[in-house]
């Protein structure tokens, strides 16, 4: 068999790479192989489909492969994988999961978008039908038919960082009481220590366990499993290990940077000519820093994946990188972050301060105002604005602010004055990220 574009794998940066290599030329034979049996969906849905706010784990597709070959014209072999890429001769061999049968692909170009996979730590008793992962929709399947089965009645979440948290309110809400038992000594990877509090206050109010500073040794199977920690022992029904993911790059021999993720440039290209690479296995470059990270994001997939699709099948395009926006809802607390921290910002050689404030989310006058914690990180000399954390109520639109200052190196001297929106219902006079740039001015 032989295509002028081969993509390895689906999801979101596959599918956007398909679909945009044949927006730029509709001529063009364009194969996705993907391992899974889904090909599109909505990863971030997951933990709201295990929570039960939606029904039916259909409505987090976006594709099957028969519509995405019916709408965006890109053939699809699902439940194949590539397990051999060889770049000299232009070969991939494919081997049929239900099978084994064995072919080659003869290829024209090249994007990977193999994604990453699930970390499972090296303890013993971690291989049990109890000890959950979620990556894709067969794990929440699986988790959630547990829970139905079953009814556990207590769960231990290993790692509070986002999937984590975010499953600790899934699970919570089936009434299980659930232990979040974290290695670091805060949530969500780096949560500056003021809007750590307000974190750990949401999950504690709403029934949430959470163990700071403690690793896990390992599982010991018994009728409930026990867990044992560097801070005692806990039983649990089930278990669910939210400690990371890793690239899945392991058979391609190209250049790889952080964590083993494939190196790209801006256009997505690889250390070889013609091979391409997007989404969660491959690396972004930081807007403020210049160099490459890994911060595997469905919104970065899905943007790299088109670069690559678009380049690769002839078209200009360019992927600028990113500053690591996310957001996540905690119970009755939203919490968002961008860019450096103070503390990472001094690492990457600036003279780095930061400002913390606490302001309403609305006039506060009006019904359902609500505390607002902003953490601003900027450098000194210039003013220029490096990263933020915002914790609180409606706090997206303005970390998104925040965002588009970074972007624009824009300095708190610049947004200080900014003329953002306001109406009682939405906003103080002083808009809180208004109120944290020009506390950050006194100290330039």
């Amino acid at each position: 068999m032989k295509v002028d574009v081969l993509i390895i794998g689906g999801v979101a940066a596959g599918t956007s790479a398909g679909a945009a290599a044949k927006r730029i030329d509709s001529s063009l034979n364009v194969l996705l192989v993907q391992k899974e049996k889904y090909i599109s969906y909505g990863g971030c849905g997951l933990p709201y489909y295990v929570e039960g706010v939606i029904d039916t784990i259909d409505k987090v597709m976006e594709f099957t492969p028969e519509k995405f070959k019916e709408k965006k014209g890109v053939d699809v072999m699902a439940l194949h994988e590539v397990y051999e890429v060889d770049f000299d001769r232009k070969i991939a061999k494919v081997r049929s999961i239900e099978s084994a049968e064995k072919f080659e692909v003869e290829y024209g170009k090249l994007i990977i978008s193999t994604g990453a996979s699930a970390i499972v730590p090296k303890i013993e008793g971690v291989v049990d039908y109890r000890v959950f992962t979620i990556r894709n929709p067969e794990d929440a399947v699986r988790i959630r038919n547990f829970i139905e089965e079953k009814n556990p009645e207590r769960a231990i979440i290993v790692g509070g960082g986002y999937i984590g948290v975010e499953m600790a309110e899934a699970i919570a809400a089936h009434g299980i009481k659930i232990t979040i038992v974290e290695a670091l000594g805060n949530l969500l990877t780096n949560a500056e220590p003021e809007l750590n509090e307000v974190i750990l206050d949401s999950l504690k109010r709403n029934g949430v366990e959470v163990l700071l500073n403690t690793t896990v040794q390992k599982l010991i199977p018994e009728e409930k499993i026990k867990v044992v920690t560097t801070n005692g022992d806990l039983d649990a029904d089930f278990v669910l290990m939210a400690v990371g993911v890793k690239p899945n790059t392991k058979i391609f021999n190209l250049e790889k940077g952080i964590k083993g993720a494939i190196k790209i440039d801006t256009l997505g290209r690889t250390s070889v000519e013609d091979v391409y690479a997007a989404g969660d296995c491959a690396t972004a470059k930081h807007i403020i820093t210049g160099k490459d990270v890994y911060i595997p994001l469905g919104t970065t997939a899905n943007k790299q994946g088109r670069v690559a699709g678009r380049v690769a099948a002839g078209g200009v395009d360019r992927f600028p990188g990113v500053v690591g926006a996310s957001v996540i809802k905690i119970f009755d607390v939203e919490f968002a972050r961008a860019g450096l921290t103070k503390k990472e910002a001094i690492s990457e050689g600036f003279d780095a301060e930061d400002v913390y404030i606490k302001a309403r989310s609305r006039a506060g006058y009006y019904p359902g105002t609500a505390p607002v914690h902003i953490k601003l990180a900027f450098d000194k000399k210039t003013g220029r604005i490096l990263g933020a954390q915002v914790a609180g109520k409606e706090v997206h639109r303005r970390l998104d602010v925040i965002v588009a200052a970074i972007y624009g190196k824009l300095t708190v001297m610049d947004l200080g004055y900014m003329d953002l929106s306001y109406a009682p219902p939405f906003s103080p006079v002083w808009d809180p990220v208004l109120i944290a740039t020009n506390v950050a001015r006194r100290k330039i």
